[in-house]
């Protein structure tokens, strides 16, 4: 009777610790359900969020060689630029094309000689004069000071002289052809290097004016408007522009037969 009492409670027991067991395993099931539930949609917001750009952020970028390039320094060579001529990192223009938005800088050759019968474009107004005034405090009154005077901090403080005449209000530069001075800024001069880089023909043309302005206000011949006259001056450029692109088809065309042989 004990052995049968025994076993029962054996019974019983391992009963109660299989139910328990069941318990526990539904129990953690459920937790590890949620866990992985959670995991999921914290991968997907995180997959979501990193596909967004925000402020500095640019977020994961998968490929980021498709998106920013390699970068060169331009005017360098270097061995990789197989394709270009001396390794150059930058590859020259066609022959006879000219670039979008560059159309005006076709119109104007080197040849200071020449250039003094080159005649401005551009009438002084009151306001050209102002921006000029702007541009040239900007790049030209180190040298040449605020008001024409050779007396910029350039000239005070280094090595470098000043020019040969004493200042603007010299009768060398009243003289001088206004389009001798627009070739100057151009091209450079003496010690003097080319502002072509940082100012458009047109500013150039500006510059001239009040150069000539702050040499003898009287030289200059201040009008009202000039924008017809603007639009006068990009269709002859156009149609230099076009005649000189004209002139080199014909190399450019024997050019593209000789490579293609």
């Amino acid at each position: 009777m004990r052995k049968v009492l025994l076993r029962s409670e054996k019974e019983t027991w391992m009963g109660q610790a299989t139910i328990n067991r069941n318990k526990i395993m539904n129990r953690n099931f459920k937790m590890n359900r949620s866990l992985i539930v959670f995991a999921v949609a914290g991968l997907a917001v995180a997959q979501m969020s990193s596909c967004v750009s925000e402020g500095n952020d640019t977020g994961i970028e998968y490929a980021p060689n498709m998106y920013v390039s390699e970068a060169y320094e331009a005017y360098t060579q270097t061995e990789d630029m197989k394709y270009n001529p001396n390794g150059m990192t930058m590859r020259e223009p066609v022959e006879g094309t000219i670039a979008r938005g560059q159309l005006d800088y076709a119109a104007y050759e080197e040849g200071y000689e020449a250039s003094a019968a080159w005649t401005n474009p551009y009438p002084a107004t009151e306001a050209s004069l102002a921006d000029a005034e702007v541009l040239y405090l900007r790049y030209c009154s180190h040298c040449h000071g605020k008001s024409g005077k050779n007396d910029g901090n350039v000239v005070k403080n280094s090595e470098y002289p000043p020019p040969p005449w004493p200042n603007y209000q010299a009768d060398y530069i009243q003289q001088l052809p206004i389009g001798k001075v627009f070739h100057t800024i151009s091209f450079g001069k003496g010690l003097m290097g080319s502002h072509a880089s940082v100012l458009t023909p047109k500013q150039r043309w500006e510059v001239a004016n009040y150069v000539k302005y702050l040499s003898n206000p009287e030289l200059v011949n201040i009008v009202e408007e000039a924008a017809e006259d603007e639009v006068d001056v990009m269709e002859s450029m156009t149609e230099t522009a076009a005649d000189t692109a004209a002139e080199a088809a014909p190399d450019m065309e024997s050019h593209t037969e000789e490579g293609n042989h």
